[in-house]
């Protein structure tokens, strides 16, 4: 398996990829204190991006060669606290298109489900600054 690079965002929130390949992807972040909410709570964006991460991964293990992917839409349902002090994100492209890629993704803490979510990714050229 070949490190595949993540965004400098990905970078700082400490995400790191497991395992990827054939529409499945396995990311991992261990929590730290600038993930929490002034509630002591991991702050949902965290999650969100989490999923958003092993979406794309997932996406790009079967997109053809050479091309980029942007997420269109997300959509995450929480379903009780994290507990633990990592949490675990699987996605499976459920769908690949010609231009649009459905993915599921679950998110665990100490073995609980904890979020799901529905992402769709197109491909789209890379941007390039003028």
């Amino acid at each position: 398996m070949e490190d595949l690079p993540v965004s400098t965002f990905n970078d700082y929130l400490g995400i790191e990829i497991l395992n990827y390949g054939d529409g499945l992807a396995e990311c991992r972040i261990e929590l730290q204190n600038h993930h929490l909410n002034t509630g002591g709570r991991v702050h949902g964006g965290v999650l969100s991006s989490l999923a958003d991460c092993a979406a794309g991964v997932a996406v790009r293990s079967v997109r053809p060669a050479g091309k980029r992917s942007a997420t269109t839409d997300l959509t995450i349902a929480y379903m009780r606290p994290p507990q633990g002090s990592s949490l675990t994100a699987k996605a499976e492209v459920v769908h690949a298109g010609k231009q649009l890629f459905r993915v599921e993704v679950s998110i665990h803490s100490s073995n609980k489900l904890v979020a799901r979510c529905s992402a769709t990714f197109m491909l789209v050229e890379p941007f390039r600054k003028a």
